[in-house]
């Protein structure tokens, strides 16, 4: 995208992203934990106050992948766009609604202490759960570098040095997950939000006084150039048509109510907040901030398939990482918005991948390492968890550089199925079915994870289209890209199926049981 900027406007822009990047690395390094390592992971979360933490929440749901994959998608495919962002939405209520509250009380750093305090855990299930975390989180974080890389080589006019920028980062953001500890990311999430709002709102407004207010010619303006014409209102431009779009329609919604119910960030955010009371706080603004964020993200989308649909449609898929700036740019031909989106981009990009890492620094750390018995109480909690935190982003940033050419959203995918099938799954039983046990969540884990990957390796993201991974073979087996509708519910049947078959399974209940009942009602 050597053409994202006008050379008279380049020196403008790249100066103001640039004194933005600063400023945000002092502040998550400032804000940062400054007493001993168990503040990495505990005592400094609890000083944001409640609805401090609601934005920061907010934030651990939108990566740079929905301020740029997404809008691209609705950009490009119209009505199918619009149907992940309610997909989130429903698994933010679902998060809210029955999450947040039991999980806060039962789980001390994270989620596998919750299964170890109702009789369905131990160490092989805390492994597991890490291990499945670390699974998710590693895509996540590629898809964030990959893009940030993308738009930073854009902004200096150098496709080239696209791996330089993507090192650099990587490893700049990977310093401050291991310095700034949660309440440092968490003042980096605030911060994202009190920047990102107001832009893409901005930006939104933008788009319809273009079109004199009147959504229904910024619709008409859409469909025309989409290309597509009115199936651009229609369902079907990126599922498909028949029963193949079906079943990814579905699994679209499904899998990604699921997969926004447990991601690893936001769960570590949930069990850090500061009471049942401070968890309904939580709640009610981290869905005011999404719900006007998506609102927007809709608009912006939907402007960039009327005002750049052909520069879109000419570039292919890789241009969708940049369909906010080119938005931009067709709204402020003087470079301002493009300024401010991408830095937008960056500091969307920087608040999910220092919250990622932590997230999988403390799974690995606490989790993985720490169900071998080697790990001591207080100090090795956080020490752990800043090695570990460190480990993740240097594999990460090295996985981006591999990635880098592909189609990011096969990596997406990869990230939504996984977490939605495997980890929401075992969340749910856990907090709510007292026969659940720890052979129901190995097999939910593993089996679900194994499934899922199965699926998406099958499908047409791998190969046989020019979009694959591997564009050049062809070992498809079936049509279905977004493989929510057959996973998500085999992961909820592997569990029950391992908790009903366990040995020594009685009459009265699993093993626990008595200790659930006792926990629920205290």
């Amino acid at each position: 995208m050597t053409t994202l900027l006008e050379p008279s406007s380049r020196s403008l822009v790249f100066a103001v992203f640039s004194v933005f990047v600063v400023i945000c690395l002092m502040l998550c390094v400032v804000t940062g934990a400054d007493e001993d390592d168990r503040a990495l992971v505990r005592s400094d979360s609890r000083r944001l106050r409640s609805w401090q933490q609601g934005i920061a929440m907010g934030g651990d749901t939108t990566t740079v992948a929905t301020v740029t994959v997404l809008v691209g998608m609705v950009a490009t495919f119209g009505f199918d766009g619009l149907g992940v962002m309610l997909g989130s939405l429903i698994g933010v209520l679902l998060l809210l609604v029955l999450i947040i509250e039991p999980l806060r009380r039962h789980a001390s750093l994270t989620p596998a202490d919750m299964l170890d305090a109702r009789g369905s855990g131990g160490p092989a299930v805390r492994v597991s759960w890490g291990a499945v975390t670390l699974l998710v989180c590693f895509p996540l974080l590629v898809v964030q570098l990959v893009v940030v890389g993308n738009v930073a080589a854009a902004l200096i006019g150098q496709p080239g040095v696209r791996t330089g920028c993507v090192v650099v980062i990587g490893c700049v953001m990977t310093a401050l997950a291991v310095s700034g500890g949660i309440r440092g990311t968490g003042v980096v999430m605030i911060a994202k939000s009190v920047v990102t709002l107001p832009v893409l709102v901005i930006a939104a407004v933008l788009v319809l006084h273009r079109f004199g207010g009147d959504p229904g010619r910024l619709l008409d303006a859409a469909a025309h150039g989409s290309g597509t014409g009115e199936a651009f209102l229609r369902p079907g431009g990126y599922t498909g048509d028949g029963w193949v779009g079906a079943v990814n329609r579905i699994g679209q919604t499904l899998g990604m109510s699921m997969a926004t119910l447990a991601m690893p960030a936001v769960l570590m955010r949930a069990i850090a907040t500061k009471s049942p009371r401070g968890a309904r706080t939580v709640g009610r603004w981290m869905l005011g901030e999404l719900t006007l964020l998506y609102g927007a993200l809709a608009v912006v989308g939907i402007g960039a398939a009327a005002l750049v649909g052909g520069a879109l449609r000419e570039a292919g898929p890789a241009a969708q990482a940049f369909t906010p700036l080119l938005l931009g740019r067709a709204l402020d031909s003087g470079g301002i918005l493009v300024a401010a989106l991408a830095c937008v981009l960056f500091l969307t990009a920087l608040a999910a991948v220092v919250d990622v890492t932590l997230a999988a620094g403390i799974a690995l750390g606490r989790d993985v390492l720490g169900a071998s018995g080697r790990r001591t109480a207080g100090l090795a909690d956080g020490a752990a968890s800043r090695g570990s935190a460190a480990l993740t982003g240097a594999v990460a940033t090295l996985m981006a550089v591999v990635a880098a050419d592909w189609n990011l959203v096969v990596v997406s995918t990869l990230w939504l199925a996984v977490c939605g099938a495997a980890l929401a799954p075992v969340l749910l039983y856990a907090l709510y079915w007292p026969g659940f046990t720890a052979r129901g969540a190995l097999w939910c884990l593993w089996g679900a994870t194994a499934l899922s990957v199965a699926a998406l390796a099958l499908s047409p993201y791998t190969s046989g289209t020019p979009e694959s991974i591997f564009p050049g073979v062809d070992f498809r087996v079936w049509d279905v890209t977004i493989p929510g509708l057959l996973t998500v519910p085999a992961g909820f049947l592997l569990g029950w199926l391992g908790s009903v078959t366990g040995p020594g399974r009685k009459a009265g209940g699993a093993p626990g049981w008595e200790r659930r009942a006792e926990l629920d009602t205290a």
